[in-house]
């Protein structure tokens, strides 16, 4: 059984959590901000397929898809937990770090970071999500290259994994 807390050694329901927790909080800014910039209500049942189709929130499905496949790989055996292990953290560090620029290459960046520095909601969620990650092994380097293929290697064993099943 995994300790949580312990440096090194992961905690894969903490981070799902936390990670659940971040993408609550975005889903509600951004239902706020759609709301207001198109002068209407979205109901429940509207705001889950405004979320998978429309232009407005795709910036928020790739957090999505990392939560899914972190799911998926949390309930495999314990050898490709602890293959992926080391993935884990870059990928989710992908969404966390900041771009070196705001060149419209991470659109997840130019709506994410306003929202953790206006909303204290996401703020507190980003700082969970931090804390949670902080006992996952460090990848060797953490430019955005290293971070982005670290975050496919995940999607693809989690992918791999549910296509077995």
């Amino acid at each position: 059984m995994e300790k949580p807390g312990v440096p090194g050694r992961p905690d894969w329901q903490t981070l799902a959590t936390a990670l659940r927790d971040l993408h609550r909080a975005l889903i509600e800014r951004a239902r706020h901000d759609y709301q207001r910039e198109n002068q209407r209500m979205v109901e429940a049942g509207e705001l889950l397929q405004l979320l998978t189709t429309d232009p407005y929130f795709e910036w928020l499905r790739a957090l999505s898809e990392l939560i899914v496949d972190i799911d998926m790989v949390r309930d495999a055996e314990p050898e490709l937990m602890q293959e992926l292990a080391t993935a884990v953290r870059p990928a989710v560090e992908y969404f966390l770090i900041p771009p070196p620029a705001a060149d419209g290459s991470h659109a997840f960046a130019e709506r994410y970071w306003p929202y953790v520095q206006d909303d204290p909601r996401v703020a507190m969620a980003h700082g969970a999500v931090k804390q949670a990650i902080a006992t996952w092994p460090k990848a060797g380097a953490a430019d955005a290259a290293t971070l982005l293929h670290e975050r496919h290697r995940l999607a693809e064993k989690a992918r791999h994994r549910s296509r077995l099943e």
